[in-house]
């Protein structure tokens, strides 16, 4: 198999060795796919499992789309009964085997919806959860998956890397398969850019884009040397970010990463590379890529983290100055103050408290600590410190994150905040804290105080490691 990172087209097809009821390594749904890449864009899935309870099925939206189930009986095949959108396959103690057809194409053109499939030209990004059957009580164990794509086709995945396999072979738990990062098939522009440690692969899909390959690489390399600097070495050892056009309007972006993190970022059709610079979305949704996911109660801190972090690593590499950031910051952070009946930010999902609420929460949790230590600890220190040890767990509690703040700052800062602000409203005399940091805005015109009493905090900030 021919490879660069996780961009992999295939080189012609290798037999496939016959599978173990339950192959070694704990992997117990073994699949191999190919992708021709021609007009009909479709896939061709052949699949064996161990010893497993059905019904089989995959993303509802999708099961429309399956072709031809069938499961091994001797020397032949037998065709698998389906009912509605699942199959039932008999999967006995010796395992089983099982293939079908995917009409990629097809799902992509007809769902347009990028947590399910979505094309841009004649490249397609689906999860893996789309596209491979599975059962749906997934025994303890590991899938594992390659895609053999028809030059100049390719296929990329944000699912980790398969340990101990060849170039594009990938694995991951069996209970992450329903929510797997995303995955894009078609001949898509390919870049990786290496920073320390770590790898961001970069497919983009040219249909539509206003941006050249060299433009894209430049773009999201900005956003990866911002949080190189922002972290003291990108965190991550791998991510994927996939570019697709995304019509008119503003950037979008979004973030999975239950098997491996990856991203798409649907660029405005305004985009150019005059403005890469000024955009903030894949920034904002690199930090969520590098940084372990929360339970939803506090989904505002996953937001808020990439909200308030965002602007600050990019100040750092010149990217924003200081006054655009303390503009914006005390033009939102309002946004996220508890209203009538508010019960905390556990418990208050709305727009404003979950993004400028859970950056509110942030600002002050670094001030905290900054005036606390004399600035020798703060917000920095413990989101570095969450980026290091996520990489054992791509999803926390709430209450590992507390445990992480407090060893990494030698204080409760962060856990005493939680509980004034997450359990309960909490209050905030935001004019007395934009006084005490030294932060002026008259209309679009923001100026500092240097003589105020946090000024050391406020400019430690934005300064630069």
């Amino acid at each position: 198999m021919c490879a660069i990172g996780a961009l992999a087209t295939a080189c012609a097809p290798s037999p496939r060795p016959a599978a173990a009821a339950r192959p070694p390594g704990g992997v117990v749904w073994d699949y191999d796919v190919a992708f021709a890449g021609d007009a009909r864009g479709e896939l061709v899935v052949d699949a064996r499992f161990a010893e497993t309870p059905g019904p089989w099925s995959l993303d509802e939206d999708a099961a429309r789309f399956v072709r031809g189930v069938e499961y091994a009986v001797g020397s032949g095949w037998a065709a698998a009964a389906q009912d509605g959108a699942s199959w039932a396959i008999p999967c006995g103690a010796a395992g089983c085997r099982v293939r079908y057809r995917f009409a990629l194409r097809e799902a992509s053109e007809a769902i347009a919806d990028i947590e399910t499939a979505v094309a841009s030209g004649n490249v397609y990004e689906a999860p893996p959860s789309t596209w491979l059957l599975h059962p749906e009580s997934p025994p303890d164990g590991r899938f594992r998956f390659q895609v053999r794509a028809s030059p100049p086709a390719r296929f990329a995945a944000g699912t980790s890397r398969a340990p101990g396999a060849a170039p594009g072979v990938f694995e991951a738990p069996t209970d992450t398969l329903q929510r797997a990062s995303f995955a894009v098939f078609g001949p898509f522009d390919a870049t990786s850019i290496a920073r320390g440690r770590g790898v961001v692969d970069v497919a983009s899909a040219p249909a539509g884009l206003a941006l050249s390959p060299a433009d894209v690489a430049a773009w999201i390399g900005g956003a990866v040397d911002a949080l190189d600097a922002y972290f003291g070495g990108f965190p991550a050892a791998h991510v994927l970010v996939i570019v697709l056009t995304g019509g008119a309007g503003s950037t979008r972006g979004e973030t999975l990463g239950a098997s491996g993190p990856a991203i798409v970022l649907r660029a405005g059709s305004t985009l150019r590379r005059a403005t890469t610079r000024d955009d903030w979305v894949a920034t904002h949704e690199l930090i969520h890529a590098v940084l372990p996911s929360l339970p939803r109660a506090q989904i505002w801190l996953e937001e808020g983290i990439a909200t308030y972090v965002e602007p600050i690593a990019r100040a750092r590499v010149g990217a924003v100055t200081p006054e655009k950031l303390w503009g914006d910051l005390v033009e939102g952070i309002p946004q996220g103050l508890p209203e009538a009946g508010d019960e905390g930010l556990d418990r208050t999902h709305t727009w404003g408290r979950t993004y400028w609420g859970g950056a509110l929460f942030c600002l002050l949790a670094d001030v905290e600590l900054r005036e606390r230590t004399g600035n020798e600890k703060s917000l920095d220190d413990v989101l570095r410190a969450a980026a290091k040890a996520g990489d054992d767990a791509t999803e926390w509690s709430i209450e590992r994150f507390l445990e992480e703040a407090e060893r990494a700052t030698g204080t409760r800062v962060v856990r005493e905040l939680y509980e004034r602000m997450a359990l309960a409203p909490g209050s905030v005399d935001l004019g007395s804290l934009w006084v005490r940091l030294g932060v002026h805005v008259d209309g679009h015109r923001v100026s500092f105080d240097d003589g105020a009493p946090l000024a050391r905090v406020r400019r430690a900030i934005t300064r630069r490691p």
